[in-house]
């Protein structure tokens, strides 16, 4: 029986570590504490708060706290730079829902996070990153920035640790509204107000957090959409798996005789279940894009509806009937108009729309379920288009490869992409159990971040195989993680899309413009993985997937690089959407 990683911490490890979703650290008691150094009050108050795990890079101005908090018995995961750090950190909150910690110094520690921060901040991922500070006032110092204006211009939080009295009790109040707001947090801490004794002051647990209840009005007026639809869509976003509503979602479309569909960052959401479309948007397959807009009654939960899901507002018809189910009522109309707003909680609302229709006695008209709609699910889904195979020997065709290696790989595995003009060949091709088992660091449209996330899914489920995908410019960018990923015992498989290029600029730039300056000569990927003490293959043809087939026989140990050398020439056709260029 398949477990769901993500339930599975839920259940049993987050009752023990007192961090995770759906609980409050905030009932834990505060310790009493005589006079010390404000550095160990922060990390106390990590630790009581529940804090599970603190990845970073240690310097002068964060060296003492952090080494706090590994005497307190909070592991230390230590990047080779500060925007893995912190992309660790997220990969790991969003596939644990836990309270996760990063540790930079002062100055370039945290310029060189801000990327990572940005990613996190935008992808609602709750962490606390502790920034060693300049003393306060200080402006004459080569560490000196103004960090409040660097942190808030990429969407996070900043507080300044200034008065020993209070550190305790605001770290506690950080990391409290991290977890409750889903926001990061930047928590400032000057050098000289670290030193300062003090003892910790009072802090008052709050309340937990109770998740918005829909309005009954609202709940009444859905139930009469569902009425009347012939053709009502369910699609799930990445709210939907926060609030661990699969299931209810599963139910509701049952009983309105409608189809599923999920948004990138809920990618594995519905695995194998017959009647699901997959992702909507720009990554859809030709069945999903094709039943989407034949839909007359779209009900969202937890998804943003941005250009990416809806295809720049072509994905769903005008006339198409809108419901959106948000949690956080700020979220609503800052992408698409709606015919209908619920304020309310995804598994909750689930559940009351239920209710009432079970409640209203009248059965939905929709006829949505039929073995006409089976076979375009079956037929014009990603795993059976048919294509011309451009295997040639000297490149890969990369549907091809990513194919093979889908039937190689064990089925139990966390999935992680970078961002890239690859990203929809392994979306399309490469199985996700479940939405646990997804992370794509991509909400600020950086490449580069898919090393470090996949060394955080690793720490945090170090029994499961994690398969990155990455592009070669991608995982140049990170190159000096992987020497952490083997440092670490990581169990990973690394598939690179190499083609020499900035492929995204190749394909959108390549009529009239000359492309020198986004081509490199080939890298040897699997030489370099083997020199930082990985294993790893070249491959130019299926045949040579041997070497992985043989590394997944022995157990698939440590880290394997799959350096595949992909046809340069060939198109993803999703970007081709994405720039104009391609058929809808």
């Amino acid at each position: 029986m398949w477990v769901n990683p993500l339930r599975y911490f839920r259940d049993n490890v987050a009752t023990m570590n007192h961090g995770a979703r759906g609980m409050h650290a905030s009932s834990l008691a505060t310790r009493p504490m005589a006079d010390q150094p404000v550095w160990r009050q922060v990390a106390q108050a990590l630790c009581d708060h529940g804090a599970i795990r603190c990845f970073g890079l240690v310097g002068g101005a964060n060296f003492k706290v952090t080494h706090a908090l590994t005497e307190l018995g909070i592991p230390f995961v230590s990047a080779r730079h500060e925007g893995g750090a912190v992309t660790m950190a997220d990969a790991s909150a969003r596939l644990t829902g836990a309270l996760t910690i990063v540790s930079v110094t002062a100055g370039p520690g945290l310029t060189n996070a801000i990327t990572g921060i940005g990613e996190a901040a935008k992808s609602d991922t709750p962490l606390v990153i502790l920034a060693g500070d300049v003393p306060v006032g200080d402006r004459t110092s080569s560490f000196s920035i103004r960090q409040e204006d660097l942190v808030r211009s990429v969407g996070a939080s900043w507080i300044q640790i200034d008065e020993p009295s209070s550190s305790y009790r605001s770290v506690r109040e950080a990391a409290a509204h991290a977890l409750r707001e889903r926001q990061v947090v930047v928590i400032s801490l000057p050098t000289d107000v670290q030193e300062q004794m003090s003892e910790a002051g009072p802090w008052s647990p709050l309340d937990s957090l109770t998740p918005p209840q829909p309005d009954d009005t609202a709940i009444d007026a859905v139930v009469d959409m569902i009425r009347t639809a012939r053709r009502p869509l369910i699609l799930a976003g990445h709210g939907a798996d926060v609030a661990d509503a699969e299931s209810l979602l599963d139910r509701l479309a049952g009983a309105v005789d409608g189809l599923l569909a999920t948004s990138l960052q809920a990618h594995g959401m519905f695995a194998d279940h017959p009647w699901n479309l997959g992702i909507a948007g720009g990554y859809a397959s030709p069945a999903a894009s094709d039943l989407i807009r034949q839909s007359d009654l779209v009900i969202v939960f937890g998804a943003s509806l941005n250009m990416w899901t809806t295809k720049n507002g072509r994905l769903i018809r005008n006339d198409t009937r809108i419901v959106q189910v948000e949690s956080r009522a700020g979220r609503f109309g800052r992408f698409s108009e709606v015919a209908l707003r619920i304020h309310g909680d995804a598994a909750q609302t689930a559940r009351r729309i239920l209710e009432a229709l079970a409640a209203s006695g009248s059965s939905p008209i929709g006829r949505w379920r039929t073995p006409e709609v089976a076979a375009v699910i079956h037929d014009k889904s990603h795993r059976h288009l048919i294509y011309g195979d451009r295997s040639d020997g000297r490149y890969i065709d990369p549907r091809t490869f990513t194919k093979a290696v889908d039937a190689i790989l064990p089925a139990d595995r966390i999935v992680v992409l970078d961002g890239g003009h690859f990203t929809g060949w392994p979306i399309h091709h490469l199985s996700v159990p479940n939405a646990g088992s997804f992370c794509i660091p991509i909400a600020f449209q950086s490449i580069g971040l898919g090393l470090a996330a996949a060394v955080g899914a690793s720490v945090s489920f170090p029994q499961r195989l994690v398969v990155l995908a990455a592009g070669d410019g991608g995982f140049l960018m990170s190159l000096a993680e992987l020497e952490t990923a083997v440092r670490l015992d990581c169990r990973m498989c690394i598939l690179i899309y190499n083609d020499a290029a900035y492929s995204a600029e190749v394909h959108h730039f390549k009529h009239g413009y000359a492309l020198d300056i986004v081509r490199f000569p080939e890298t040897d990927f699997a030489r370099a993985a083997r020199g930082l003490g990985a294993d790893g293959a070249t491959i130019r043809k299926p045949e040579d997937l041997a070497a992985l087939k043989a590394w997944v026989e022995r157990g698939a140990p440590g880290v394997f690089v799959v350096d595949a050398r992909v046809d340069p020439d060939i198109a993803a056709d999703w970007f081709m959407q994405v720039i104009g260029k391609g058929n809808l």
